[in-house]
């Protein structure tokens, strides 16, 4: 009799063991597609900057002078990247609250605000 509560445990212990080893993997996997995600947006950021003429493809930001258009893309990365730490983890609320007073403190950064926050609303909308 004892036995079988031995081994009952036993079996309890390493089934809770794999569920939760399964359910960790599953969000280290969820971290990294997040990280790997943001990578990329990045890249096509950048690239944007490097490159003009990429940003024909977004007509709205067209009537933005060149500067302009470099701190709107700088800012989104910005944003992007502080939503993606958020998401897994690296950074708090408080953290995301205090990145983003920062950049909103200036009238530039509340006009791309205005500028962006239906589109990025919608975006994150998962």
């Amino acid at each position: 009799m004892r036995s079988n509560r031995v081994m009952t445990a036993a079996l309890l212990t390493i089934a809770g063991t794999g569920i939760a080893h399964l359910v960790l993997s599953e969000r280290r996997h969820r971290d990294r597609t997040v990280l790997e995600s943001t990578r990329i947006h990045q890249r096509l950021l950048a690239a944007q900057v490097e490159r003009p003429g990429l940003r024909a493809i977004w007509g709205s930001l067209t009537p933005l002078d060149p500067r302009e258009r470099r701190l709107h893309v700088h800012r989104n990365a910005w944003v992007s990247a502080w939503d993606a730490l958020y998401r897994v983890g690296a950074l708090s609320a408080d953290g995301v609250h205090g990145a983003a007073c920062a950049l909103f403190a200036t009238p530039e950064g509340l006009e791309w605000w205005v500028r962006v926050r239906k589109e990025r609303a919608c975006a994150t909308d998962d």
